[in-house]
């Protein structure tokens, strides 16, 4: 499949009115909320401010569904034990979830659903997961088996690597991640199995741990510096919550440092750091997709269980020439024929 405006646009749903606000038709809701006892949704999320909880906020609000829209920081889904009990006891119509380690820290795995340790009698819409099967979020992608669902954000790992290689026909690339998150052990796993179809080399760059286990962020510039000299010409970014979301500049300043191309899969640390491309679900879009979801469940149009998991099918790929520039590394023109440039700040 060759790059185009057909696989590679803005990402949008295939209705894309959607994504405008437009409110398909529902069956004839199974319960009825009022602005007097309106639908009451929980959201989890790491940080307010992420696109997934702007676009839910967006399509309920556009819905026409009668619904208070609660949103809880969870910063670290280790907190999630001590919040579960209150957030249970307060009785939620519906629970949202943003991103894997929360979702995990919500509804555990499929095959290991203890209700004293997770939400069982709650629906619960995640957004933002990167693999949910392979995660065991759920069993199928196509009838998730319990009243848990949502949306997925990463375009397929085959799509990423022939973005990468029609930037450049890089060698070897380096994958720095965090090994204590499942997702991304995940994602390591299929980008070397790719890799090695395509005929690159990929340097694993994993995060050491602590003695206590725990992840050492604070040596994401030695893995680099390590990368740059095992001849690595480029540094891949997953959908990691502590080495993207929470690391994307310190990534960004020692790959240019030693004159390192990076690639993100995900949107905002592209939007936020110095980083060089990426290919991405934009997160207000996936947000919106959620939230066609929540309101699915909510009027009674659709059993949760049955509702598939599913991904937008279209991704922006994101350029930034600044990166570019610094590198040295233009990029070619058929790229930025269909590419958003993203503005140095």
């Amino acid at each position: 499949m060759s790059l185009s405006r057909r696989t590679v646009l803005t990402g949008a749903l295939s209705a894309g009115t959607l994504l405008a606000g437009a409110v398909p038709s529902f069956a004839q809701p199974a319960r009825t909320f009022t602005a007097a006892k309106p639908a009451r949704i929980v959201v989890l999320t790491p940080r307010k401010d992420v696109g997934d909880v702007l676009g839910l906020r967006d399509f309920i609000a556009s819905s026409g569904l009668s619904a208070t829209v609660e949103v809880r920081e969870v910063p670290q889904a280790s907190a999630m034990p001590a919040l579960l009990p209150e957030i249970r006891a307060s009785k939620p119509d519906l629970v949202v979830t943003v991103f894997t380690p929360l979702t995990l820290g919500t509804v555990g795995r499929y095959d290991d659903p203890d209700p004293s340790r997770f939400l069982t009698d709650v629906p619960v819409v995640f957004t933002s997961v990167t693999d949910p099967v392979a995660s065991r979020v759920v069993r199928a992608l196509d009838r998730p088996g319990r009243a848990v669902t949502g949306t997925r954000h990463i375009a397929p790992v085959a799509v990423q690597m022939k973005t990468m290689l029609s930037y450049r026909r890089w060698k070897k690339i380096a994958a720095v991640y965090n090994p204590a998150e499942d997702n991304m052990v995940v994602a390591v796993r299929d980008l070397k199995e790719e890799a090695a179809r395509q005929g690159v080399e990929v340097h694993d760059a994993a995060l050491p741990r602590d003695a206590s286990g725990a992840p050492v962020a604070a040596a994401i510039p030695d893995l680099i510096a390590d990368a740059a000299r095992a001849g690595s010409e480029l540094v891949y970014i997953g959908p990691d919550t502590l080495v993207a979301s929470g690391n994307n500049a310190v990534v960004a300043e020692h790959a240019l440092a030693h004159r390192l191309a990076t690639f993100c899969s995900t949107e905002l640390p592209i939007r936020r750091a110095n980083l060089l491309m990426g290919l991405v679900s934009p997160a207000v879009n996936v947000g919106r997709f959620a939230g066609l979801k929540a309101v699915e469940i909510l009027t009674g149009a659709k059993p949760a269980d049955t509702i598939p998991v599913e991904t937008l099918n279209r991704f922006s790929l994101l350029l930034r020439i600044g990166a570019a520039k610094q590198l040295d590394l233009y990029p070619p023109m058929r790229l930025l024929n269909i590419a958003e440039i993203v503005q140095d700040a």
